[in-house]
């Protein structure tokens, strides 16, 4: 229960991180607020691991899991992070953020497919009703293309 919860703050906090996202896209590119991020929060993460004594934790992944590290940095850390702020940038927030939530819908899908978990009929309903929930909360732009 207590992962429940925690999900949950991270859920409001998500939830928050868009609207300052858009108030920076307002002085700045998606690449510049990228990197700024980045390197503000590359900073504050090796503080507090050093400061924590845990940085033999850092320095003692294995390749195959630096490997992973990487590509998740590439796909979802550079890329998908700058798409979406693209689109941030273009779009209203409340616009574009129901679109992006959609993530788990392919999460499910790819772990069936590359990790060889369950995909039930409750995972396929599930994912049903994400679609059909962005669709609802973009019917007006849906509707007018």
């Amino acid at each position: 229960m207590y992962g429940v919860l925690i999900a949950f703050v991270v859920a409001c906090i998500w939830g928050l991180n868009p609207i300052f996202e858009k108030l920076s896209l307002k002085g700045a590119s998606p690449l510049s607020v990228i990197t700024i991020r980045f390197i503000f929060t590359t900073f504050c993460l090796v503080l507090f691991t050093f400061i924590t004594g845990k940085s033999n934790q850092v320095f003692n992944v294995d390749k195959i899991t630096l490997f992973w590290i990487l590509l998740s940095g590439i796909v979802g850390g550079m890329i998908g992070l700058f798409l979406y702020l693209t689109a941030l940038q273009i779009e209203d927030a409340s616009k574009i953020i129901p679109i992006v939530a959609t993530f788990p819908m392919f999460t499910a899908i790819y772990a069936y497919l590359f990790l060889k978990e369950d995909l039930n009929m409750l995972k396929i309903m599930g994912i049903c009703f994400v679609i059909i929930g962005a669709i609802l909360i973009n019917w007006k732009g849906v509707m007018s293309t």
